[in-house]
């Protein structure tokens, strides 16, 4: 199996070439968003440290999070980022791991599979996972504009969440593949990611299976461990 990291900056269109690979390219995809949501349910153990930390981002009638009262904070705090950082970045990652582990065993050998994570670089312990690293990107103005029109925020807000990530010309410098989304023409978009996808396949998967081998050596250890600890 052949992973590939997705990632981008914000308004660059990430979601769209994620979408656009599973749907046209029949790509498996792995949604690191879609597990934090997951795991920030009510009830959840990371929703209760959140909500003691910030009571004030829980919704009194659902017991939900406010994504936009939660993002307002850790967007204007770095300490606040960190905080959430801290409640976050490890059950993030196991879950992640689960779900490579469970796609590695059924997939068929030299299939790709897409890890769509908006921080892979930032948290930097998942691209040791990936065979290389996919990065959509687009100038900083065209990231204000659609913050703008999409979410409704002001120069100054969508300026300061474009400088809360790390710097787009430090990802482009970390990626193997650069996909530049400066257009909003969905038929341009499409046929650029039909391009990256014979990039994508020629990918080895080496690192991967590396990587979990030894997480199964770590495992089946554990197993014998807690066997010969039962039988003294």
């Amino acid at each position: 199996m052949i992973l590939i990291g997705l990632t981008g900056g914000i308004a660059c269109g990430k979601s769209t070439v994620s979408r656009l690979l599973a749907e046209e390219h029949g790509m498996a995809i792995i949604d690191a968003d879609l597990v934090v949501r997951e795991l920030q349910m009510p009830g959840t153990a990371c929703m209760k440290k959140i909500e003691k930390q910030w009571p004030q981002c829980i919704k009194a009638e659902t017991g939900e999070l406010d994504r936009l009262a939660l993002g307002k904070i850790i967007f204007e705090n770095p300490d606040a980022r960190k905080v959430l950082g801290r409640i976050m970045n490890g059950p993030i990652f196991c879950a992640l791991v689960k779900k490579i582990m469970q796609l590695w065993w059924r997939s068929p050998r030299g299939a790709v599979v897409i890890l769509d994570a908006p921080t892979l670089f930032e948290t930097g312990t998942l691209t040791y996972f990936i065979s290389n690293a996919f990065v959509v990107a687009c100038a900083e103005e065209k990231q204000v504009a659609r913050l703008h029109d999409r979410n409704g925020l002001s120069e100054e807000d969508a300026r300061q969440r474009i400088r809360a990530q790390m710097p787009l010309a430090k990802k482009r410098q970390l990626a193997g593949y650069v996909l530049e989304n400066d257009t909003d023409d969905v038929a341009t978009l499409r046929r650029q990611v039909e391009e990256s996808v014979s990039w994508m396949r020629a990918q080895s998967s080496y690192r991967l299976t590396l990587m979990v081998s030894a997480l199964c050596a770590v495992v089946a250890g554990s197993a014998v461990g807690g066997v010969l600890l039962l039988c003294k």
